[in-house]
């Protein structure tokens, strides 16, 4: 079994004001347990929640998801590459305004790396592949 998270869930984890803080806290813990097996991120994602991490809450919740990434190495880190790109436009294409190009990519990605669930905020993404999302496991 495998997830893959995205940044919604990373930066509430984070963020004790976010309305999904408790869930998503709840979740990376039970990700880091291993209960939802190999735990994985996009390189795009890495990105987007240590930039918005700094930007809204501080350099010291982004340097901790930083240490996640880089020091601890707790998640696979799946590199998106052109062929991934070239697939995430057309996914993009047919979903936009509804989805952004990260949210994309991280579908396209989760295809080809043949990840289980999603761990996301976002339902309009949750429609997409297999998600854990609050409410829904």
């Amino acid at each position: 079994m495998s997830i893959l998270l995205d940044t919604g869930v990373l930066v509430a984890a984070l963020n004790r004001r976010d309305r999904f803080h408790r869930w998503a806290r709840r979740l990376l813990v039970e990700v880091l347990e291993g209960r939802y097996g190999a735990p994985y991120v996009t390189d795009y994602i890495v990105d987007e929640a240590l930039s918005f991490a700094a930007a809204r809450l501080g350099r010291e919740p982004a340097l901790r998801l930083g240490a996640l990434f880089f020091e601890k190495r707790v998640f696979r880190i799946i590199p998106v590459t052109f062929d991934l790109v070239l697939e995430a436009w057309e996914v993009y294409r047919s979903h936009l305004p509804r989805l952004s190009f990260t949210d994309a990519a991280t579908v396209v990605a989760a295809r080809a790396y043949r990840v289980d669930y999603l761990a996301t905020l976002d339902g309009d993404l949750a429609l997409l592949h297999p998600s854990v999302t609050p409410g829904r496991g």
